[in-house]
């Protein structure tokens, strides 16, 4: 019975001791800080480096960059190479600045192409506009019998290499 009582006691004392110190204490970054010491460092205080605990909701932000990226690759990625119209069909899917001699413009109510080397059905590149971006465009015939560079995707359309071309950003006239 005596062990035990004193056993009781060392708790007692344990607990105690463990209680409160002389001054207050609060805890800051996993580490105990007097709050004296606390209140002179918080002016100094920065927002913590790591902030992957927050949670972002950018899924619609992302979705909308990801689309924009596909259409206007040109924007984003730096052409893999500067080739000739005759060239152009060995890159298809890759961002190219195609250099050559536009021989013809050719116009509908639905997309204009600027057909290079030859008139159509001879020519081996097309640029390609479409309707939805004619006012981008406004004197695409200023192209026709001109050195012109067009940067962008190429595309393959029926065994022939094209660019579609979404902003003037794409095209720029040589000569």
């Amino acid at each position: 019975m005596k062990s035990y009582f004193i056993f009781s006691a060392v708790l007692l004392i344990l607990f105690i001791s463990c209680g409160k110190d002389d001054k207050e204490q609060e805890f800051v970054d996993d580490k105990t800080v007097p709050t004296e010491q606390k209140k002179s460092d918080e002016v100094k205080q920065e927002l913590p480096k790591d902030t992957s605990f927050v949670k972002k909701d950018t899924s619609s932000a992302n979705n909308y960059d990801s689309k924009y990226k596909e259409r206007h690759p040109f924007e984003y990625e730096k052409p893999v190479a500067v080739v000739s119209p005759l060239e152009a069909e060995n890159y298809n899917g890759r961002t190219v600045t195609v250099r050559g001699f536009v021989a013809d413009v050719y116009k509908s109510e639905k997309v204009a192409y600027l057909n290079f080397v030859e008139k159509f059905p001879n020519n081996p590149f097309t640029a390609v506009i479409f309707a939805r971006k004619f006012s981008d465009f406004p004197e695409i015939d200023k192209y026709k019998l001109k050195d012109v560079e067009v940067t962008g995707r190429v595309s393959m359309f029926k065994g022939r290499a094209q660019i579609i071309l979404e902003s003037p950003l794409q095209i720029k006239l040589l000569n």
